[in-house]
């Protein structure tokens, strides 16, 4: 075989080996999308206002779904859950967990900050976060966008004389998720002639319990960063509180 053939032949078995397994469309048309897939796809997320007080305040959260063609897409399923910290936490309530699109592409749900007491003063903001994800379509990944709300704790009151000392320890100091974590609140002192009469607890995870005394314990169940509060009231009334920020990891 002359080297001519043999070069020709070595090109024309490249060539081959190249185009195997390959579907070549007419006019250079690219292949349909397979799978779920956002492109194309707009989902914005607001909230109005951002920044509001822990007073059962209302922040009005939009949410605005076109397709690629800029126009509204119509009667999409949407689900809608908060998060503090990136914890998933109830903190407050939201007026639904499932919304749909109306014809202008739109969906509507109310953010209600939680009613928090005196004994939250001077505890730090929290960002909470309303996360809106698409359900029920194959044509969108279930991926969530989020708006950001800041809930503002009661201002700091001006305590007198009389006001007792809120004072709480704990362990674990690094508690797991599950751990039950044991809290002290025994180094709380009322003023003279006083007595303390009354604990409150919230362990900033939203949800209830029912200390009332001067120790307490709660277990965490899901990592995170929380605020826990300790308030205490004598038999005249007189309050004071303080906090602890319980970090829970897995």
């Amino acid at each position: 075989m002359s080297k001519t053939l043999l070069l020709r032949s070595s090109l024309l078995l490249s060539l081959t080996i190249g185009f195997a397994g390959c579907t070549v469309h007419p006019n250079g048309a690219a292949p349909d999308l397979a799978g779920p897939s956002s492109f194309g796809h707009s989902l914005t997320v607001t909230a109005s206002p951002d920044n509001i007080t822990a007073d059962g305040s209302i922040s009005s959260i939009t949410a605005t779904f076109i397709d690629a063609d800029g126009k509204p897409l119509i009667g999409a399923q949407l689900q809608v859950s908060m998060s503090v910290s990136g914890t998933p936490v109830d903190w407050g309530s939201l007026s639904s967990r499932t919304v749909y699109t109306d014809s202008t592409g739109r969906a509507k749900v109310s953010y209600f900050s939680p009613v928090m007491t005196g004994f939250f003063a001077g505890t730090p903001g929290q960002q909470v976060s309303v996360s809106v994800v698409p359900v029920g379509s194959n044509y969108v990944s279930a991926v969530p966008v989020n708006a950001v709300i800041k809930v503002t704790p009661p201002p700091v009151p001006i305590l007198g004389a009389d006001s007792p000392s809120a004072a709480v320890t704990y362990s674990p100091s690094s508690p797991k998720v599950g751990d039950l974590v044991q809290f002290d609140a025994s180094g709380s002192t009322p003023a003279n002639g006083h007595e303390i009469v009354n604990y409150f607890w919230d362990f900033g995870d939203g949800r209830l319990n029912d200390e009332h005394g001067n120790d307490a314990s709660h277990a965490y169940a899901a990592p995170g960063s929380y605020i826990m509060v300790l308030g205490v009231t004598d038999e005249a009334g007189h309050s004071n509180s303080t906090f602890k920020t319980i970090v829970v990891s897995k």
